[in-house]
């Protein structure tokens, strides 16, 4: 591969990068030759060369830009050239080192879209306990292919490892700076946060809006728009009236783990009968799991929701 034409070279690297990095670099290129390197790309077989045949031409690419370096040294002088001082002497700090000091998120995102050949030459300079905590965040179809890799022999070009680690460190220091995008719980909840900052008789229609187009989505905006706290909004007359329609159990499985007053208020608007199965009710529920205590919940507020769409019940703002 040494002696292969810089093309060929060009052909092998462009195929271990991802899409869309490729395509950056193909975008830099003389429009002829690069369409020439897509067309070799898209034909080339779907198997990608073995790692002692990239390292050779990882190598010979390394070479060539030494030797770019150089003349532009030679021609321009060190005051004309484009690279900074800074760039063209070698860091103190060994860039390995940089790589472990990175968080196995911060890893996993640098790494994203890579050929498992290169993950696993980083994970090969981690500690195992490090390296577990990267693979772990490694989609599981490629894990197996990554760990096969790892266990090939072989001499390291320590220079193409340098390198890839310094490139693997700095993107994964620059992502480690920009916010991770929220998921889509966190979307819904700020939704819900927005609806309920709306005047009450204005939220529903919004949600009604909502759901014409996502009746899941508005379900689960539903889900967060009221909260058990609310029920000390309502006013008492109305309340009495609410907790008529539901059974003590379903009632104390809601109050469990709540703000006192939240539960004072329920209770203080019960009779002394039903105050008195509440709290033997509460006592006899023992240990119970979260999602018991939401499901009773749920319950609950929606038989507010659909009072309060009814008119039965006007909540205090």
């Amino acid at each position: 591969m040494a002696d292969a034409p810089g093309e060929d070279v060009a052909v092998l690297l462009l195929r271990v990068l991802s899409a869309e990095d490729a395509e950056s670099i193909l975008g830099r290129l003389e429009p002829a030759f690069a369409t020439r390197l897509r067309e070799r790309i898209q034909s080339a077989p779907p198997d990608l060369p073995p790692d002692p045949e990239l390292d050779s031409a990882l190598a010979h690419f390394f070479d060539l830009y030494r030797i770019v370096q150089r003349s532009a040294m030679f021609i321009g002088g060190p005051s004309n050239t484009t690279t900074p001082p800074e760039a063209r002497t070698e860091t103190a700090t060994n860039p390995i080192d940089e790589l472990r000091a990175l968080t196995p998120d911060q890893l996993a995102q640098a790494l994203e879209g890579e050929q498992p050949s290169t993950m696993a030459m980083v994970l090969s300079c981690l500690e195992p306990a490090s390296a577990g905590l990267v693979m772990k965040r490694m989609p599981l179809e490629q894990r197996a292919e990554i760990a096969l890799r790892m266990t090939r022999g072989g001499t390291r070009n320590l220079t193409l490892l340098h390198k890839l680690a310094a490139a693997v460190a700095e993107k994964g220091r620059r992502l480690g700076n920009i916010p991770p995008e929220p998921t889509q719980d966190e979307l819904i909840s700020k939704l819900a946060d927005m609806i309920r900052a709306m005047p009450r008789p204005e939220r529903m229609p919004v949600v009604r809006k909502i759901e014409l187009t996502d009746p899941d989505l508005a379900a689960k905006v539903v889900e967060r728009l009221l909260r058990i706290e609310d029920l000390v909004k309502i006013p008492d007359r109305q309340l009495q009236g609410l907790l008529a329609k539901l059974d003590v159990k379903t009632i104390a499985t809601a109050l469990r783990d709540v703000d006192p007053i939240v539960r004072n208020k329920v209770s203080s608007n019960m009779s002394s009968r039903a105050r008195t199965v509440l709290d033997e009710e509460s006592e006899l529920l023992g240990a119970i799991s979260a999602s018991r205590i939401k499901e009773a919940q749920s319950k609950v507020l929606a038989l507010v929701l659909k009072a309060e769409e009814d008119g039965e019940i006007v909540m205090e703002e």
